[in-house]
């Protein structure tokens, strides 16, 4: 880095001679040039002793790391805390949605492991009886009595409405930092709640 300096000190002195040259008409000493590549070895010594310097200010938003994800409970600890997140949510739509009386289907809870190894449980699935889609503008004011209850279990709030591509259903979800998923349907009414979790039931748990 020394090098580089002096090499720099050299050539602003060597311009100094020549001005002051050419307004006296005469002559002075000019000293010597930087060696050929002294300044672009200079430059290359600075990159390597200072990491970085030439890429630090080009770094964007896309260089910041995601947040990993939650890693997956335990069933049980997972069946206590999501049921009380589903029974909540029931009773939301109960009041959101007064004309559509839910079941709880029988089939659950259950486990399944999927092609990639994840061990899923399907805690619980409620069918409604009555209409859901025409009270709740097309499940759009459905966020309005879901999201507090949701916040309060660690979910985000109600997605938009999608809807199928051949038309027949539409559904919004909400899912939580672990990977649970909320899902609501119009056709027919359900509501499902499932996440991934840590179970003796998958091979890869």
């Amino acid at each position: 880095m020394r090098s580089l300096f002096q090499a720099q000190a050299r050539f602003q002195a060597r311009a100094r001679f020549q001005a002051r040259a050419r307004r006296t008409g005469g002559t002075a000493h000019v000293p010597d040039a930087p060696p050929p590549g002294t300044l672009v070895r200079g430059a290359l010594v600075l990159a390597v002793l200072v990491p970085g310097a030439l890429t630090s200010c080009s770094a964007g938003p896309d260089d910041v790391p995601a947040e990993p994800a939650e890693p997956a409970p335990a069933r049980e600890a997972a069946t206590e805390q999501y049921t009380a997140a589903m029974d909540d949510v029931l009773v939301a739509l109960d009041q959101s949605v007064p004309g559509v009386a839910w079941t709880a289907k029988d089939r659950f809870p259950f486990v399944t492991e999927q092609p990639d190894g994840e061990c899923v449980l399907f805690l619980a699935e409620s069918l409604g009886e009555g209409d859901l889609y025409e009270p709740s503008n097309g499940l759009a004011d459905l966020a309005a009595g879901l999201d507090p209850v949701l916040q309060e279990h660690g979910f985000d709030p109600l997605s938009d409405v999608t809807h199928a591509e051949n038309g027949g259903d539409a559904s919004v979800t909400a899912t939580d930092s672990a990977g649970w998923e909320l899902r609501v349907s119009a056709y027919p009414p359900l509501v499902g709640l499932s996440g991934p979790v840590e179970s003796d039931e998958c091979a890869g748990s």
